[in-house]
């Protein structure tokens, strides 16, 4: 009788305890959190470095379109001219500081339809093209006896957490190594029929 009871008493602990379990949501709450904590931070610190990716990019392309723009608004450019254009890029980037590399070109197509540079101006460590060399122009804007501006301008965004990579033999492991951005805009010269370079 007295082991008949001792069951008894065990096994209404038990389900008390268990209804009390079941009543208690703090504790539940916080093993949620604990699962859903970080998930929610790996998606925030995503975002900010997406959004920062696209930001950088968007003024990567703001800066070819502002150069190629002024540049196509004179007929005749002196050197200090093109350097005073080129000189906005910090301006345009801010508050990203990675170096910016600009090359613009002035491209001649003759009656045949070949694009040859005419003249080119790179800053700061950018290569500019070769005078006379062949350069590629997308077919659809190619049009013969006609001349073009081309704005080139490049930079590499590094990221301020890094990068998830994977790899065979190094498995899961983050990265900081910056990603190439480019962007290349062909403008056509908005007064007379070229842009001369002195």
């Amino acid at each position: 009788m007295a082991k008949g009871r001792f069951f008894k008493d065990t096994l209404a602990r038990f389900l008390l305890l268990g209804d009390r379990f079941r009543e208690e949501a703090r504790g539940v709450a916080a093993v949620e959190f604990a699962f859903i904590a970080p998930i929610m931070i790996l998606l925030f610190v995503g975002t900010i470095e997406l959004s920062a990716g696209v930001a950088t990019n968007r003024k990567l392309s703001r800066l070819s379109s502002t150069i190629g723009d002024l540049i196509t608004q004179s007929q005749t450019l002196t050197q200090n001219d093109i350097n005073n254009i080129m000189d906005v890029s910090s301006k345009i980037m801010y508050p990203y500081k990675d170096p910016v590399t600009i090359v613009v070109t002035g491209i001649e197509i003759n009656s045949s339809g070949q694009a040859k540079v005419k003249w080119s101006q790179s800053e700061p460590t950018g290569s500019a093209k070769a005078t006379g060399s062949n350069y590629t122009v997308p077919t659809k804007i190619k049009k013969a006896n006609t001349f073009l501006v081309a704005a080139e301008v490049s930079t590499s965004y590094t990221p301020s957490f890094g990068w998830a990579h994977y790899e065979a033999n190094k498995g899961v492991y983050f990265s900081r190594t910056p990603i190439a951005m480019k962007e290349q805009l062909f403008l056509r010269p908005r007064i007379g029929g070229s842009v001369e370079r002195q």
